[in-house]
């Protein structure tokens, strides 16, 4: 089981205290930790019960915000497109671990070694499915309460400012996000075949020198063309995105390193600041430069500011298990 103060600082965060403080433990356990510990559960059940009832719970939400009845039945403020885009930016991995980032409950997971040395705990998948996890125990430990529940969803992700901000409007696109994909790593930009059919439309998102083609449904062109961009996002990130543990990072290219990393994982870029000038007698300077990012900072001396702050950038590097 999680130690104690872990627990505590989990419950606090996520404004709900466990009955079964086992399940919240179980929440928190890979499915590599139990291969190496097989008298410990993981959380993969969790976060399919986690996922399912995510789900229904910001389905929940959508129709109590924009639907109403009146003698006729039930009515919407929206078409069903914009049930489905809103639905997917609430649901969407890149949504939920930029949500979970900001919390840094992923330093409490707990991993085989193997995982620790692949620098994975920061990961967009390893950040959702932390997140799916702990919506499965929380349903579980409230006895299937789905008020419960959708209380400690709406404060980890925030969704009432997210509706309000966007205001039914969807600003998630994933058509952007595989063309920045393509940019980032020179591949040329994708092209869509969309067209009309007797059930609506249809768009085909292909990256031809990838072999990716992915097939998405829409009521109108623009959905289509965004939902097939969606499927082909999540091929390129499974299968053809370069894991930083590919690159080979050294003193000289930390700073560069860590903000590649910070881009895949989809983390906020790091910054730095200079917290110390020590000038000695023989009038030399030692500057302390802090790199701060996702509410952990880690510092780094050098005669130079310069020097400082590529020491500050790999020390991050390797406290966040990214490189040995």
């Amino acid at each position: 089981m999680l130690q104690k103060n872990a627990i505590e600082t989990i419950e606090s965060t996520i404004g709900y205290e466990f009955t079964d403080k086992q399940l919240l433990s179980q929440a928190f356990t890979r499915s590599s930790y139990h291969y190496e510990h097989p008298e410990v559960q993981d959380n993969e059940l969790l976060e399919f019960i986690g996922d399912s009832v995510l789900s229904l719970i910001v389905v929940n939400i959508l129709t109590d915000k924009y639907t109403g009845r009146d003698g006729s039945g039930l009515y919407a403020c929206r078409d069903e497109g914009d049930f489905s885009m809103l639905k997917s930016a609430l649901v969407n991995k890149q949504f939920l671990a930029k949500r979970m980032s900001k919390y840094c409950l992923q330093d409490y997971l707990r991993m085989s070694i193997g995982d620790e040395g692949q620098g994975i705990r920061n990961g967009k998948s390893v950040l959702e499915d932390l997140f799916e996890s702990i919506v499965g125990a929380v349903y579980l430990d409230t006895n299937r309460n789905l008020k419960k529940t959708e209380r400690v969803v709406r404060n980890i992700l925030d969704i009432d400012r997210f509706l309000k901000e966007n205001d039914g409007e969807i600003r998630i696109s994933y058509k952007n996000d595989v063309q920045e994909w393509c940019q980032r790593y020179g591949y040329d930009l994708p092209t869509y075949d969309t067209r009309q059919n007797w059930d609506g439309f249809v768009s085909y998102c292909e990256i031809e020198e990838l072999g990716v083609r992915k097939r998405g449904e829409g009521h109108n062109g623009k959905e289509a063309e965004n939902n097939a961009a969606k499927y082909a996002l999540e091929q390129l990130e499974t299968e053809f995105e370069p894991s930083i543990n590919n690159f080979i990072v050294t003193y000289e290219n930390a700073i560069n390193m860590l903000q590649e990393y910070c881009r895949q994982e989809g983390l906020d870029l790091p910054y730095y600041e200079t917290v110390n000038d020590a000038i000695h007698e023989d009038n030399s300077h030692t500057f302390t430069v802090r790199c701060h990012m996702n509410g952990r900072w880690i510092e780094g001396t050098g005669s130079r500011i310069k020097e400082a702050k590529k020491q500050s950038a790999y020390n991050m590097l390797k406290a966040m298990g990214v490189i040995e």
